[in-house]
């Protein structure tokens, strides 16, 4: 018996080390990093057998520590990637992440953006408020980040700061009124 188990966990671990060194899509590839950690193999050896430093794999465990199923659908589906994802896990608290990447939806904001942007409206300012403020924060933030990509090409600093001069007093209910004239 000892052996068979022993040839199970050799078979296993020759089909993992296989599959990692496949081309995959890199959420796929952090979600397996994700579980090798949860199920308790060490950093050092989830590191080397996927091919990354150490610090990308605690990098990675901490950004999908606690994502909840609509994050990691839209990791799945692509309307978040990995980078975008990261801002967003470092910046916002866990409670409000799946409401805030909903409300990004398909706006096409980069990762950067989204990091200049939440520093320039002071999110963890208005995080501070607390959570009666929610709704009005993931307003602001669908606003932007529609504005955003309605807004012509330009360096990140000229988008957010042209964004800034659109602020509304008070943001309104429906998408049609967000224009940026």
């Amino acid at each position: 018996m000892p052996n068979q188990q022993a040839d199970s966990e050799k078979v296993s671990q020759f089909l993992v080390e296989n599959i990692a060194r496949l081309r995959m899509r890199p959420v796929d590839r952090a979600l397996l990093v994700s579980r090798a950690r949860k199920e308790g193999e060490e950093t050092a050896s989830v590191a080397q057998r996927f091919g990354i430093s150490a610090s990308t794999v605690r990098r990675l465990e901490a950004q999908l520590d606690g994502a909840g199923p609509g994050e990691l659908h839209a990791l799945r589906t692509g309307s978040v990637n990995l980078a975008l994802h990261s801002v967003i896990s470092r910046r916002v608290p866990r409670s409000e992440r799946e409401t805030i990447i909903a409300a990004i939806g398909q706006s096409g904001i980069r990762a950067q953006e989204m990091d200049q942007l939440l520093t320039a409206i002071g999110w963890a300012s208005l995080v501070e408020l607390g959570p009666s403020l929610r709704d009005q924060r993931t307003r602001l933030i669908e606003w932007a980040c529609a504005s955003l990509a309605d807004l012509p090409k330009a360096s990140t600093f000229e988008r957010i700061q042209r964004l800034a001069s659109a602020l509304p007093s008070s943001l309104p209910q429906a998408e049609s009124e967000w224009a940026i004239s």
